[in-house]
């Protein structure tokens, strides 16, 4: 009998919360806004325009020095209403908006959907209304729209999430298989072969959550791995649901109970493991989507035969 290497195998604005809908006196602070590519306090953050041909705010990443937001003159309606005064562009966080003549920011986190001031929607988000009094005090109040108000400057939630998934650096899998990816370890044709993520942890497998702000918006993600694809070098694949079973010595000669796969001939073969990620974000805009993402580790195993020398 032809001796053969032995197969060895062995073993992731703070909710106001109180505040009711009536309008009254208050000292609220609402967050910071983002402004010629810096905040109140200086810091660099994202700038946002208005693209006219698209009618749709978009964020637009600003490097110091080199603002684009162009000149913005806000004025209040006096008296009558026929004359007018200028005032600040942005008070603590809310931007100015001449149709409402109030400072407009979203409610940051946003309301629950059971709350009064919502309307019965479910969509566009409710926002908070500042006005300036005649006595140097402000009253506020809020509303709700479908959409962002005109003039109401904000970043692409979206562009949000992705830096918050990029926060997260995410990786492929580490590959637990056997045969082992060593020298001297050989699989045998028609002899199972195990998969499975090893040590799977929030970077490689999730479950992950990060959240990230901008001036008014604020995203949560919550990422997860949904599948891993097994492309096993033979030209076959496997898909495996969940993260596998490592493979124990007492396991001898069975198949894995969720993910494995056999060869019918032997060679030396690639195997890529993708993972598809499945990852959701929500906004305190009343926005919410999802992003796509695929990671791939790589290795390889060699597969021999059972040879039998008669004499």
């Amino acid at each position: 009998m032809l001796r053969l290497a032995a197969w060895i195998m062995s073993a992731f604005l703070i909710l106001l919360a109180a505040a009711p809908p009536a309008s009254g006196s208050s000292s609220l602070r609402l967050p910071q806004a983002c402004v010629s590519g810096r905040n109140e306090n200086g810091d660099p953050c994202a700038a946002v325009t208005k693209d006219p041909t698209a009618g749709q705010a978009q964020t637009t990443r600003v490097p110091s020095g080199s603002p684009t937001t162009p000149v913005r003159v806000c004025t209040q309606r006096v008296g009558n209403g026929s004359e007018t005064q200028p005032v600040e562009c942005l008070f603590q966080g809310g931007w100015w908006i001449d149709e409402q003549q109030c400072y407009v920011k979203a409610m940051n986190p946003p309301l629950p959907f059971t709350d009064g001031r919502w309307l019965g929607h479910t969509d566009g988000a409710v926002y908070m209304c500042v006005a300036l009094g005649a006595d140097a005090t402000y009253t506020t109040s809020f509303f709700w729209s479908q959409t962002v108000p005109p003039g109401l400057l904000y970043t692409d939630p979206r562009v949000l999430a992705e830096q918050a998934v990029a926060a997260l650096q995410l990786r492929p899998i580490r590959m637990g298989m056997v045969p082992e990816d060593k020298p001297g370890y050989v699989g045998l044709v028609g002899m199972p072969v195990w998969m499975w993520v090893d040590a799977p942890d929030p970077h490689t497998y999730g479950p992950a959550t990060n959240t990230a702000s901008d001036g008014s918006v604020t995203v949560t993600i919550n990422a997860k791995v949904a599948k891993t694809l097994w492309e096993m070098g033979d030209g076959k694949s496997v898909t495996c649901n969940a993260a596998g079973t490592a493979y124990q010595d007492s396991d001898g000669k069975q198949m894995s109970p969720d993910c494995g796969y056999s060869y019918s001939k032997q060679g030396t073969y690639t195997i890529r493991a993708t993972t598809t990620w499945d990852i959701a974000w929500t906004a305190n805009t009343g926005q919410s989507g999802t992003i796509p993402l695929t990671l791939t580790a790589t290795r390889t195993v060699v597969i021999g035969e059972v040879q039998v020398i008669v004499h």
